[in-house]
């Protein structure tokens, strides 16, 4: 897990990723739910710390309507997490 991100507690995942571009695009496809939902997830997300944020994933649109191999079968649904905005600093943190 280690070379994708760091568990730091039962209720955070910090992973760190270096992106290609200007800075203000990448925030772009951060920040802006239908820019996200291209490469991750979709869903609402504030951006004051203690606001929510909800990632919807549809896995399925990411792999081009292809579905998943079998063993990840389970996952060929929606998916909805909700949690907390901890630090918010456009368009960096």
């Amino acid at each position: 897990m280690s070379d994708y991100a760091v568990l730091q507690s039962p209720d955070t995942l910090r992973f760190e990723r270096l992106l290609p571009g200007p800075i203000e695009r990448v925030w772009a496809y951060i920040s802006e739910p239908e820019k996200r939902r291209l490469w991750l997830a979709g869903g609402t997300a504030s951006s004051v710390p203690g606001g929510a944020i909800e990632l919807v994933f549809r896995h399925r649109e990411l792999s081009n309507g292809e579905a998943p191999p079998e063993r990840y079968a389970k996952y060929d649904k929606e998916i909805s997490l909700h949690g907390v905005v901890t630090k918010c600093e456009p368009p960096r943190l």
